[in-house]
């Protein structure tokens, strides 16, 4: 382990509060715990159910006063003694592993604490030949005791506190399989479309890639909501429908991620997703606390988006939503997420509209034109009959526009009826046509 949060507040009007308070500084070796001294209790509270912390230990005001009472006790022998108090609070929100860590490690500071005043008490009581009432023995033993509380008031229905990991992960192989997935799906029926002469074009393949993708979380999003609150009735301190909004947006960047990658990469995209998307997973702080991982995967925490995940849903779920509890930090990083990949997929779309091809014309000069990259959506059979039916026309028009000429009445009427049917520039350009031929 290494900087795992912890809190401290001496509130105690003697000396026996700093003793701990020293002993603590002196062992620790800044590596294992990273012991953070609060004023009071209640800035402790507030840093606790903002997740700033797993656990703090409070030495109350009364504490030098507790143990001289338990000193007083033992050497007069009354028997009506109480031990004096230390107390832990713990954030159980924080996840089963992170708690339990807390909660050992003030336990055990405690339970030092109290072994060293017995062990002083029972060395002054036998330098003086005191011996303790039988009813006093369990008050040498532990002159302190130790009450823990759960500062957020939790519901027992938990889950261990695994589910903000949990619809993490399925909001990471959403994105990862979706893109894939559908990606494939479009390709097929692609191909269909392209035998019936109708393709879709690159751009208009990865823009409906999107629109499914989306349609695809918000699906999954749905589903999430209805197992972990329906099925599962997991305890939730925030609304479902703000709940399931930040689902939707952390699939959604998640889809957008993997798309992007699969839209540089190609086909190799895979070879990157599938460790990164695993990273992302071992690196989320979900399923074990980030201060019991190794440097290398608290250094990908801070980069890939799913430990921002956990932390929004983890927020949301068990510290009211508020930001300070991570789902600010949440929001900032999956936004940047978001916001860059769908940047990159709409510059990908419109590059693949049009592009630039260099041409030469018949001076040799070098014409820069636009050349459009969209697959026709007309077959050429419907090409050659259309111009098929164009010269038909066009032929009728010069036997009309002939005759005529040569004073036939009723080929007048039908070339005014031509006439009529005809665009303008049509008409101008059969009369052009006409005159070559004559020539």
């Amino acid at each position: 382990m290494s900087d795992v949060p912890l809190i401290i507040v001496n509130e105690d009007k003697g000396k026996v509060g700093d003793a701990i308070l020293l002993n603590l500084i002196e062992k620790q070796n800044g590596n294992s715990f990273k012991w953070v001294v609060d004023k009071s209790r209640q800035q402790a509270l507030t840093d606790l159910k903002n997740n700033k912390a797993y656990g703090a230990l409070i030495i109350p005001s009364n504490y030098s006063k507790g143990l001289g009472n338990v000193h007083d006790t033992l050497i007069t022998g009354i028997t009506n003694g109480k031990p004096a108090k230390l107390e832990i609070f713990l954030n159980e929100g924080i996840g089963q592993t992170a708690s339990m860590i807390a909660s050992n490690t003030l336990q055990t500071v405690a339970l030092s604490a109290s072994n060293g005043i017995s062990s002083q008490l029972k060395k002054e009581l036998a330098q003086r030949g005191i011996r303790v009432a039988p009813e006093n023995a369990s008050l040498l033993d532990k002159p302190v005791v130790v009450t823990s509380k759960n500062v957020l008031g939790l519901p027992v229905n938990l889950n261990k506190g695994m589910t903000p990991f949990v619809m993490a992960l399925i909001s990471s192989i959403t994105g990862m399989l979706g893109a894939n997935m559908i990606h494939g799906y479009l390709l097929r029926g692609n191909g269909t479309l392209k035998k019936r002469g109708s393709a879709l074009s690159e751009s208009e393949v990865l823009r409906s890639e999107i629109i499914f993708g989306i349609i695809l979380t918000f699906c999954v999003s749905i589903v999430i909501q209805l197992g972990v609150f329906g099925l599962f009735a997991s305890a939730h301190s925030s609304s479902i429908l703000m709940i399931f909004l930040f689902t939707f947006f952390s699939i959604t960047t998640m889809f957008l991620l993997f798309k992007t990658i699969a839209v540089f990469l190609g086909g190799w995209g895979m070879l990157v997703m599938f460790p990164l998307n695993f990273m992302g997973i071992f690196s989320s702080g979900g399923a074990l606390p980030l201060s019991t991982l190794p440097i290398v995967h608290r250094l990908f925490s801070f980069i890939l988006p799913t430990r921002y995940i956990v932390d929004g849903i983890r927020a949301l779920l068990y510290y009211d939503g508020r930001l300070q509890a991570g789902l600010g930090n949440a929001l900032y990083a999956l936004s940047i997420y978001f916001i860059l990949t769908l940047a990159i997929l709409i510059a990908f779309i419109n590059l693949t509209k049009v592009s630039k091809e260099t041409v030469v014309d018949e001076s040799g000069k070098k014409i820069e034109v636009e050349v459009t990259n969209e697959i026709p959506h007309q077959s050429s059979n419907h090409k050659a009959e259309e111009q098929h039916a164009k010269r038909g026309k066009d032929e009728m028009f010069r036997q009309a526009l002939s005759n005529l000429a040569k004073g036939n009445p009723e080929d007048a009427r039908l070339f005014k009826k031509e006439q009529l049917e005809m665009k303008d520039e049509e008409f101008r350009n059969a009369l052009k046509s006409l005159h070559k031929k004559n020539k």
